[in-house]
């Protein structure tokens, strides 16, 4: 149980900056946006599901674990969106890290959050 609350704690930290950045137009994300090729409007619906993300995640550990695996998939998902844009943006391992590691984060909270199910 320890584990599935640092985990999802984490995970959500990383999708509150992530989010926030997006969604407050700090200069330094606008200035990724526009290096990945994303729309403005598309940078903020980004921005609204990795909150949205956050907030399922926090509910599935808190009350329904069902929400929290769902929110933690989608969350997994906006990251292997974020890896292909920087793989086409011909990135390399420093600027593509971030998303791999949220992959790896969020697979972990489904993962963990599964087992509060019962599976």
């Amino acid at each position: 149980m320890i584990a599935t609350v640092v985990v999802t704690i984490v995970l959500a930290v990383l999708f509150t900056f992530s989010s926030a950045i997006k969604l407050l137009g700090v200069p330094q994300s606008l200035a990724i946006r526009d290096h990945l090729g994303v729309t403005p409007m598309l940078w903020r619906v980004i921005g609204i599901l990795e909150l949205a993300g956050v907030v399922g995640v926090l509910v599935g550990l808190a009350w329904a674990p069902p929400i929290g695996v769902a929110a933690a998939i989608g969350l997994a998902l906006l990251s292997v969106g974020a890896v292909a844009f920087h793989v086409r943006a011909s990135d390399g391992w420093a600027k593509t890290a971030p998303a791999v590691l949220a992959i790896v984060l969020a697979v972990s909270t489904a993962i963990l959050q599964t087992r509060l199910i019962g599976f």
